[in-house]
């Protein structure tokens, strides 16, 4: 083999390497919230957790707690 040929190949390959990280890093962040969601933590999940559209909700949500004032004093 020819040193071109070798250089050429080399250098081929890096660049394919390169390309095939950078596809699959921009895939991997496009689909993967959707692709490891499984049917379990699907059905797990209340349905305030959803937009319009049917997707997780990934913002900051808003928990409320209710106390019930007799219960308090009970304990005490």
């Amino acid at each position: 083999m020819t040193p071109e040929m070798i250089y050429f190949s080399a250098t081929t390959s890096v660049l394919l390497i390169l390309v095939g990280g950078i596809v699959g890093w921009i895939s991997r962040q496009a689909f993967g919230e959707h692709l490891y969601v499984t049917a379990a933590q699907t059905d797990a999940l209340h349905p305030e957790m959803y937009d319009d559209e049917g997707y997780i909700i990934n913002d900051e949500l808003l928990r409320v707690k209710f106390v019930d004032i007799e219960d308090e004093d009970a304990e005490s």
